[in-house]
């Protein structure tokens, strides 16, 4: 399931990567940080929509849907569910709102550690002179991504504790104003 999981990821990563590669812009790192930011941007608000739809709970277990890798795939087990408890957290509807929000943030996930490889191998060609590239920060971000990321998990696992809710969303914001300085680093 995880190895689906990642190539879930991936693929969902591919497409904003390969918009990146093929534009005109010659900086493509610059792009890339500005379409991360702004599918961070994105990221926050569909979480917000699986909060205010109680699809958070959509799968109840992470990082998958009842040991799955998509609700197709776990659809027994959620009609089951839905069965057993009608008025309950779980439907398929809400287990797609929770996949697809966790599919984004494997995107994230993934353009991040993109940054963080580009970061470093500009870093190195340009002999360590080009300040605009700070592989040290790019890590700090794979890093902060992925606490973000057990918050994520934590949100599910801990059966949407407040606070734990609480610092998902303030985590999510701070990834935003990091990015959104890395952005207006890159342009100036």
């Amino acid at each position: 399931m995880l190895i689906q999981l990642a190539a879930i990821g991936l693929l969902v990563a591919l497409l904003p990567l390969t918009i990146v590669w093929v534009s005109s812009d010659p900086d493509k790192y610059r792009k890339l940080v500005w379409v991360t930011l702004f599918l961070t941007f994105d990221l926050i608000m569909f979480g917000a929509f699986t909060r205010l739809t109680d699809s958070g709970l959509g799968c109840p277990d992470w990082p998958g849907c009842y040991g799955q890798s998509n609700p197709v795939q776990a659809h027994a087990d959620i009609s089951a569910a839905e069965a057993a408890l009608p008025t309950g957290p779980v439907t398929v509807v809400k287990a797609w709102i929770e996949m697809l929000h966790r599919y984004l943030a494997m995107c994230i996930g993934v353009l991040i550690i993109a940054l963080t490889v580009i970061a470093w191998r500009r870093k190195w060609q340009s002999g360590g002179t080009d300040t605009r590239f700070s592989p040290a920060f790019s890590a700090a971000l794979l890093g902060f991504v992925c606490l973000q990321g057990a918050f994520g998990a934590w949100t599910v696992t801990m059966k949407l504790q407040p606070v734990i809710v609480t610092i998902h969303l303030l985590l999510g914001m701070l990834l935003l104003a990091l990015l959104a300085w890395l952005g207006a680093r890159q342009s100036g």
